[in-house]
Order: C-alpha cells, then sequence, then structure tokens
C-alpha cells in the first residue's frame, strides 16, 4: 500500500530533477560544509540521479562508514539513480570541443542526456560558463537559499 501511495505522489508531484557532485556528498557526510548537510538532508524532495563518475569518485574517496552512511542515506529516497549507462558519444564529444577533461565531459553530457534541471557543486562551476548547456550549476548555499532551506539576511543597512 506504500509503495502504491508513494508512486501515486511522485505522478502528482513532478519533483525537480538533480544530480549532485561528488564532493556535496563528502562535505555533507563529513559535515565539512553545513549547506552540503542541508542538501543531503532535503534530498527526498528531488528526483536524484548522479552519473557512474560520480559514484565512482565516492567509491574511492569515501571510507568504508562514510560509504554506507551514503548508500543507507540513498536507500531512503524513493528516487534516486546511477546511471551506469555512459552517456551518448555525441554529447560527450560536445563537452570534450568545449576543452573539458573527461571526467567532467561525462558529468556535463550526463546532465543533459538524463534532463537534469540543477547540477549541485563546489567545484565544478565552470560548467555553467558552457555555451551548449541544458542545466544550471549552483553551490549548496545557493541551492538551499533558492528552495528556502535556510533564510536570506536581506535587511538593507
Amino acid at each position: 500500500m506504500l509503495t502504491y501511495v508513494v508512486n501515486v505522489w511522485k505522478c502528482i508531484m513532478k519533483l525537480p530533477k538533480i544530480s549532485l557532485d561528488t564532493n556535496v556528498f563528502i562535505f555533507g557526510l563529513r559535515k565539512i560544509d553545513p549547506f552540503a548537510g542541508i542538501v543531503l538532508k532535503h534530498l527526498f524532495q528531488f528526483d536524484v540521479s548522479i552519473p557512474a563518475q560520480v559514484d565512482r569518485e565516492l567509491r574511492i574517496n569515501l571510507t568504508e562508514n562514510e560509504l554506507h552512511q551514503f548508500y543507507e542515506l540513498i536507500g531512503l529516497l524513493s528516487t534516486f539513480y546511477i546511471g551506469y549507462q555512459p552517456p551518448a558519444d555525441t554529447l560527450l564529444n560536445i563537452y570534450r570541443q568545449f576543452g573539458l577533461k573527461t571526467g567532467d565531459a561525462k558529468i556535463a553530457a550526463f546532465c543533459e542526456q538524463e534532463n537534469i534541471e540543477i547540477f549541485v557543486s563546489e567545484n565544478r562551476h565552470f560548467l555553467q560558463k558552457l555555451p551548449k548547456r541544458s542545466f544550471v550549476v549552483i553551490d549548496s548555499k545557493t541551492f538551499c537559499q533558492r528552495f528556502s532551506f535556510i533564510k536570506v539576511n536581506t535587511r538593507k543597512i
């Protein structure tokens, strides 16, 4: 019955489709960046997909305990997808022509191929400057502000 309710809810509510960079998971799990932690706490409100590249980087950089926390976190989500299917060569080549390294090109091509709306990253903001891009690149703090997970001080002095 619960599965039915969740599936009906997902059909009624179009969840924003997002992807997270490796550093957002690492900073959130290690409590290095409070905004990354807030992003992780609110993932249930989104349709989350990550490319195989991010999954691979997480398995390399996280400790065994952190990996357990990661899989525990994503196991609770009703919409989480790891894209092991490589992006189309045509998309990958487009992003390589922009001068991106292979890993960065794979992430950008994945975001476009999977119709990601927002890519949350603390260090891949150069993707925002690409001429061919169907997704927005923002950091954790901006993401939290955009979805009102934190209050923005707009008081003028």
